[in-house]
């Protein structure tokens, strides 16, 4: 009688049997809502991990309720996007996506596999502070630079899944742990990206790791010198005192935590149909990305009104349209979980009342010279590029208007909030750019597609300097044991910028009615 028991021979040929039939189903579909699913999962994981480990067990269970229903709605609503390029022939483009994202965050230092910049060194003890602390975490000892005792508050979403994978294996684990899940939010910004242009091209995939302004144009009009820009590993996006906006790279080596979920959200945003789940989307950049939120709103707005401005027809009578309308934006998903994620999440930033300054002007008339050229070499260069095939496209203006406007406000002792909010629309911008050199290659304008491609080639620079920092420095750490692969070390409680992360709570709502005792 035959042995029952699978051999390894029958299991691979089980494998192989199941992944041709879902290739080949995959081969078939040309539309799918899986990339955005994943997408929504991939934000919500980190807000169930913060309810249930900041707020009371009755308050955790009731918003851990609202925001799966809303979901759920939001799955099932979600709008199917272009998946063609998932066919079997694309499969090695498939698996250079995977391998252009790992790679990619590999050289960001994120894992502590490689060179870390400066910031890591907070980052770093963030995920420790989450990993060896009961949360909320709480500091009760006081001292010289708190007379009571502080909360860690800050927009940690994205360290969350892998601070609950270091609680159950150690801190080394948990860094492991973010890499790959890090890993996952890039190939899923990736595969957006390949569905908004409804192909998979590492080409273009490429030009977003490198995708920024010129700024080693500005930094040679400032230096006057050639070899201190092309091909150094210095950080030349400081070029203009009083204003910085960032690569993507740079964003991804610098604030990792941050760059992933805007990119996302921004991406989901632009992936919609409808209104039915934009505020839901939104929703989850508080704790992911608060200053990006910021800048975010603009092209929230824009997408919303835009959507609605199509869906009024002018035969129907004024009743049918607004009860339109209202269908449209009125969803679970958008007033309930979406309210009651932001509220929670507003309500949990707001309670640290120690940190930095607020908002402020910048000081233009002492600036406005380096603000013109600022805002000719880091964007408006790329606009104007693009502006015969775009400018009756509303996010065109709205996001060319937002960062116009962003370097004019400052947040905090630095310019962390023109670097940050400028985020969302400068993905825009950078699909604009993809769509713009689509149409002129299909159209056979090859001059125009040489000058879009040219002045991405000059911005990509920007990139090459920080890869090439951390590739060089990586190199040498494995023959030189004094070149220092991490980022040093550091107690976030006992850091001199303290107040970002820590502040005092007991007279905050939060932590007097919803947070854990």
């Amino acid at each position: 009688m035959p042995s029952r028991e699978a051999s390894p021979e029958r299991s691979i040929l089980w494998i192989r049997d199941l992944l041709r039939k879902l290739t080949g189903a995959v081969g078939r579909t040309e539309k799918s809502a899986m990339p955005v699913r994943l997408g929504y999962l991939f934000l919500a994981i980190p807000m169930y991990i913060f309810f249930f480990g900041w707020l009371k067990l009755i308050f955790a269970l009731l918003l851990a309720a609202v925001l799966t229903v809303g979901l759920y709605f939001a799955w099932k609503e979600a709008p199917a996007v272009d998946v063609s390029y998932l066919r079997r022939t694309q499969l090695p483009k498939l698996v250079l996506l995977v391998l252009i994202a790992g790679v990619w965050v590999y050289l960001s230092g994120v894992g502590q596999h490689a060179f870390q910049n400066y910031d890591h060194m907070w980052r770093n003890a963030i995920l420790e502070k989450l990993v060896n602390n009961k949360w909320p975490v709480i500091v009760t000892e006081t001292g010289e630079y708190f007379d009571k005792p502080v909360a860690m508050i800050y927009y940690f979403a994205l360290w969350l899944p892998a601070a609950c994978w270091g609680k159950l294996f150690g801190l080394e684990a948990a860094h492991g742990f973010l890499y790959w899940w890090c890993v996952v939010g890039v190939v899923l910004v990736f595969t957006l990206l390949s569905s908004l242009r409804g192909k998979l091209s590492p080409w273009m995939l490429l030009a977003f790791v490198c995708f920024s302004g010129l700024d080693v144009v500005g930094d040679f009009i400032l230096h006057n010198s050639a070899s201190f820009v092309w091909f150094t590993t210095i950080h030349v996006e400081n070029w203009m005192p009083g204003f910085q906006m960032s690569s993507f790279s740079t964003q991804l080596f610098w604030v990792f935590n941050q760059a992933i979920p805007a990119w996302l959200i921004t991406l989901l945003l632009l992936c919609q149909k409808d209104n039915k789940s934009v505020i839901f989307i939104y929703s989850f950049s508080f704790m992911s990305c608060t200053l990006p939120a910021i800048g975010l709103i603009p092209v929230l707005a824009c997408i919303g009104i835009t959507r609605l401005v199509k869906l009024w027809d002018k035969s129907r009578k004024p009743a049918e349209n607004a009860r339109t309308l209202l269908m449209d934006c009125f969803t679970f998903q958008n007033v309930c979980t979406g309210l009651f994620v932001t509220l929670t999440s507003y309500l949990f930033l707001k309670a640290n009342t120690t940190g930095n300054s607020g908002f402020r002007k910048a000081d233009m008339p002492n600036l406005l010279m380096n603000y013109l050229l600022f805002v000719l070499l880091e964007f408006l260069i790329y606009y104007l590029a693009i502006y015969s095939q775009r400018h009756r496209e509303p996010l065109y203006w709205v996001t060319l208007g937002t960062l116009l406007v962003v370097p004019l406000i400052c947040f905090g002792p630095h310019v962390d909030f023109v670097m940050r909010a400028s985020i969302p629309s400068l993905v825009v911008l950078f699909v604009m750019m993809m769509q713009t050199i689509g149409e002129h290659r299909e159209a056979g304008r090859k001059q125009m597609t040489a000058v879009l491609i040219g002045l991405l080639m000059v911005g990509s620079i920007t990139a090459y300097h920080e890869i090439a920092r951390c590739v060089c420095i990586t190199v040498e750490h494995s023959t030189n044991a004094e070149i220092h692969l991490t980022a040093d070390e550091i107690d976030l409680y006992e850091d001199g910028n303290r107040g970002n992360f820590f502040g005092e709570y007991q007279d905050s709502a939060f932590f007097k009615y919803l947070a854990k005792s």
